[in-house]
């Protein structure tokens, strides 16, 4: 990383994955670390689309499924993110995210989200560092301090709009000719109008404060972690209904009003992900091993009822998950530098 956040070591090109496996989508961006949790049950599908400049990562992300996401970006980042079409609701903290809702997160440490159903959502991830040092020489000094805090804004809806639109035929021009990214002067000009589309919006903007995690969703957090920490010897809900000395139906109360779904379905998507998480990595590795074992130690014992469930939340059978030379995914580059800059 230079002295003003500039990454030299990343090339300006696109990329654009598709995927039928939440696991490798949460793997697909180049310098990110997320966990993808699939809640809702179908088949997976997703699309990502990467477009990597000088100072300015834009990601384009669409999937028809909920999920839980968390994680990280490369360090030092700034990611804002804009909802194109969603379906369904989203969750942070334990809070309904309002239709349109833009997030301004440190990427070293993202809010953990639960995700629309289906959702269409456009990112851009900049260096802290350096986007204070532009926002103080276009003499916001004000704005400066606040994104060097990392403060959370709302955008006005007219600037939103512009910002989406923006970014949308950025994505459209660069399929339309990829050589805009081999020459620094092209490069350069689409992220002058990128930046200034973006201080425009910033500087309009008034300050929200963070939720905190409301007391429902820590409870959940607390629960998930008993459940999930060693799952050969997780207790059941009712024993830790007891342990915490609640009732049930407030479990389930506090899930339902903090994930849009109950514990027993949390706990069950978050356990079928982990057993399709083991198979993945025996598929990869190449190692042989029994679906049985793994989905016995994950706390299913019942083996016809723990396929249907399976398959019901991924659209596929535990052995077609294991099989091996089993194509997931479809990678596409376009772009590529040919210049210093």
């Amino acid at each position: 990383m230079s002295k003003d956040g500039q990454n030299q070591e990343r090339p300006s090109e696109t990329c654009s994955i598709r995927s039928n496996d939440v696991l490798e989508h949460g793997r697909q961006l180049r310098g990110w670390r997320l966990e993808c949790v699939q809640l809702s049950a179908g088949a997976f599908d997703g699309i990502t689309c990467e477009l990597q400049l000088d100072h300015f990562q834009i990601i384009r992300e669409r999937t028809n499924q909920a999920l839980i996401k968390r994680g990280a970006s490369w360090p030092d980042s700034i990611v804002l993110s804009l909802p194109l079409d969603a379906s369904g609701q989203g969750w942070l903290g334990g809070h309904q995210l309002p239709a349109g809702a833009t997030l301004l997160s440190d990427g070293n440490n993202l809010p953990e989200l639960r995700t629309p159903t289906r959702l269409d959502l456009i990112c851009v991830a900049f260096s802290r560092r350096w986007f204070t040092i532009r926002v103080i020489e276009a003499g916001y000094l004000r704005l400066a301090e606040h994104v060097w805090r990392l403060e959370r804004f709302s955008i006005p809806e007219q600037h939103r709009l512009a910002l989406c639109a923006l970014l949308l035929s950025i994505f459209e021009e660069v399929e339309r000719q990829p050589s805009i990214l081999v020459h620094a002067a092209s490069r350069e000009a689409l992220e002058d109008t990128l930046l200034e589309t973006l201080l425009a919006g910033l500087a309009e903007s008034v300050l929200v404060t963070l939720a905190e995690d409301t007391p429902r969703k820590q409870l959940a957090d607390q629960v998930r972690y008993l459940m999930l920490k060693d799952p050969s010897e997780a207790p059941n809900l009712a024993e830790i209904c007891r342990r915490l000395s609640i009732s049930r139906a407030h479990l389930q109360n506090c899930f339902q009003l903090s994930y849009g779904v109950t514990a027993t379905q949390m706990i069950r998507a978050a356990r079928l992900h982990g057993v399709r998480s083991e198979l993945r990595d025996a598929r990869l590795s190449g190692r042989q091993v029994s679906i049985g074992d793994v989905a016995a130690r994950w706390g299913f014992w019942h083996w016809s009822r723990f396929t249907a469930d399976y398959r019901r939340q991924f659209g596929e059978l535990p052995s077609v998950t294991v099989r091996p030379a089993r194509l997931s995914q479809s990678r596409q580059f376009k772009g590529g530098r040919s210049d210093s800059g």
